[in-house]
């Protein structure tokens, strides 16, 4: 009888957990709709979060995590192993002044999952921390897809400093279809328009930096600096990437790859345009009072700064390379593909410096893929090659910024007069409640054609009058303590 009970109440046991793994695993992602909600994402870390709309400076609960500086979520200890889907919302405003070893809106993630999100005007300074990013101060072994950032950092590091405009480092893991509109001013090393550094085998395709990088302080050792990334190495891949923006250091500067580390890590299917420089006054200070087995190189090339010198691959995939790699030399400079170092013998070093009509020719990429990932005309990108998944096509962050509505307008319908329906525009330059109505003038309503939470952006809402008599009808906008009306006029 005690065997047949202990039988019994282990089955269920065991269906009990059973069960709760299996509600577990289908409950529904926790929904994010102010700053509170992204504050409590750092109280699971294991979770799944949405953001169902965008969160700016009027978003509940601002005040009370940006004004002295958002605290990062997961760290060292605890990572953030959890999955943030952005639903292609827009956190604004996100204020960072770093403390803490890793620093973005996450620290440090493991095996996660971040996708479908924007984080713009973030405002990110940093003293002498590990690893910073807009983003995130580190991505391990996880997955980011369509994520943009935009902004400023500013970051006052030592030796160990690793900072980039999406993440400080990617080590390990696949990152797809990104960009970064940051303008980094910087003292330190590691530092990369995507990444600081890429490590161990980590993967990012489909990536765009358009922004600035340079150094306050040109006289100290500001060094591995690149367009894409800082530091690369460790068998990881960057894959149809492209750079345009102007990039300053002390010295090992690159257009995309600052320094070239060891380890079969290859860029293929890349460009780059913008001014690269370092510091020759103060290399050349430094060589006046050492001896000559210590003295530094310039290292500044139109995709790498410094290679370092091969190891004995134990097979191809050991060896570093850049596959069909451009660089435009009218306005770098420079004829060089990197700075100084040594490829293995047997890299494929198919990169090549073009003028700035040759890289605006799609004859000059006839190994790319015109048909899936790129794009090129007179007209967008300044005629330089753009991806086929840009909304956007930008020179300058402020541009960027710019197309985020600055007041909120209601707009005249169209077609006006109508028969039997139109299109009602407006837009709102915040997060906020929104209620659309139609009233007859009578003044009774007739219609509510919005009545919810929306989006900073431009909404268009369709109105059918086909059950109304003709006549003059007043639209009605209500989007937080702003009231605004139209008059519109249906015709059968």
């Amino acid at each position: 009888m005690k065997d047949t009970l202990r039988t019994m109440y282990a089955f269920a046991l065991t269906m009990a957990i059973m069960l709760c793994g299996f509600q577990w695993a289908n409950a529904d992602p926790i929904e994010i709709s102010d700053w509170h909600d992204l504050n409590d994402v750092r109280d699971d870390l294991q979770a799944e979060y949405v953001l169902v709309n965008d969160l700016d400076e009027d978003t509940d609960g601002y005040s009370d995590y940006n004004d002295d500086g958002w605290e990062p979520i997961g760290d060292t200890d605890e990572r953030f192993m959890g999955s943030f889907d952005g639903q292609e919302h827009t956190i604004y405003g996100l204020t960072i002044d770093a403390e803490a070893t890793w620093a973005g809106l996450f620290g440090r993630t493991l095996n996660a999952t971040i996708n479908n999100l924007s984080i713009m005007d973030a405002d990110v300074t940093s003293h002498d921390v590990g690893g910073i990013g807009v983003l995130a101060g580190e991505l391990e072994a996880s997955d980011v897809e369509n994520v943009t950032v935009s902004g400023t950092l500013t970051a006052f590091g030592t030796d160990n400093t690793i900072f980039g405009g999406l993440a400080g480092r990617q080590s390990a893991g696949h990152v797809s279809n990104v960009a970064s509109y940051v303008e980094i001013t910087y003292e330190g090393r590691f530092i990369g328009g995507i990444y600081g550094q890429m490590t161990a085998q980590a993967e990012l395709e489909k990536a765009v930096f358009k922004g600035n990088i340079t150094t306050d302080n040109p006289h100290i050792d500001n060094r591995w600096i690149g367009g894409i990334v800082g530091q690369f190495g460790g068998g990881s891949m960057v894959t149809d990437a492209y750079a345009m923006a102007d990039i300053k250091g002390t010295r090992i500067v690159g257009g995309i790859v600052g320094y070239h580390w060891r380890g079969g890590a290859t860029v293929t299917n890349s460009y780059f345009v913008g001014a690269v420089e370092g510091d020759q006054e103060t290399v050349d200070a430094h060589n006046e009072d050492v001896d000559e087995e210590d003295e530094l190189d310039l290292s500044v090339g139109g995709v790498v700064g410094h290679k370092d010198p091969p190891q004995d691959p134990e097979s191809e995939d050991d060896i570093s390379g850049l596959v069909n790699t451009f660089w435009d030399t009218e306005v770098t400079g420079l004829d060089n593909i990197y700075g100084t170092g040594e490829y293995h013998e047997d890299a494929d070093l198919t990169a090549e410096g073009k003028t700035t009509s040759e890289m605006t020719d799609q004859n000059t990429y006839a190994e790319w893929d015109f048909d899936n990932v790129w794009e090129i005309d007179d007209v967008r990108n300044s005629g330089y090659p753009y991806f086929q998944s840009e909304e956007l096509a930008l020179d300058t962050e402020e541009e960027l910024i710019s197309d985020r509505p600055s007041e909120v307008e209601l707009k005249q319908n169209y077609p006006n007069p109508f028969n039997p329906s139109t299109n009602i525009e407006f837009t709102i330059p915040n997060t906020v409640e929104v209620q659309l109505d139609v009233y007859n003038v009578a003044g009774q309503r007739v219609a509510t054609l919005v009545d919810e939470h929306m989006s900073a952006g431009t909404h268009t809402v369709t109105f059918d009058a086909s059950d109304l008599p003709s006549g003059v009808y007043i639209y009605r906008l209500t989007a937080g303590d702003h009231v605004e009306s139209n008059n519109m006029t249906f015709i059968k």
